[in-house]
């Protein structure tokens, strides 16, 4: 699988998370939902800019590459996660944009749908508990005294 390499720029940035529920809404109260779809993809319009020779034949290359052979590439990015996370991608089919030139110097847009990242229910779980306890912060000084003070105390004086 192709690792896409360029990143993409913050501005124009705008993911839209995968929406898992189908909602039937009432005449009053609480709308009616249900699990619809599971592992439905996250969709993302992301642009690159193409500022030099070097990266403008290479996006014009990976782009006709999904072209004649359309598959999933890797790309590093930022959906529901708090860091870059390398994400399984598809092109959206007629979504590319080209923008903003400036002489040689331009950008490129386009749709991505994206494979999420699932955790686990459980990890989830966890998360949601630490902040229902009150101090999420809490659990992670817990978890820095055990690696840091607790364990090399236990370990005393054995070499590893």
């Amino acid at each position: 699988m192709n690792n896409f390499a360029l990143r993409p720029l913050q501005r124009g940035y705008t993911p839209e998370v995968a929406n898992n529920v189908l909602e039937q809404q009432l005449m009053g109260g609480f709308a009616r939902q249900r699990v619809q779809f599971v592992n439905n993809t996250h969709t993302v319009t992301a642009s690159v800019m193409l500022d030099d020779a070097g990266k403008q034949q290479y996006f014009w290359a990976f782009w006709n590459s999904h072209q004649d052979n359309p598959r999933l590439f890797l790309w590093r990015l930022i959906v529901n996660e708090t860091e870059l996370t390398t994400c399984v991608c598809q092109f959206i089919a007629g979504s590319l944009q080209v923008s903003e030139r400036d002489g040689k110097v331009y950008s490129v847009s386009f749709g991505i749908r994206i494979k999420p990242n699932n955790t686990g229910k459980e990890f989830d779980q966890a998360i949601i508990d630490a902040w229902n306890d009150g101090d999420p912060r809490r659990m992670l000084d817990l978890l820095s005294r055990l690696v840091n003070e607790d364990l090399p105390d236990a370990l005393g004086s054995l070499q590893l």
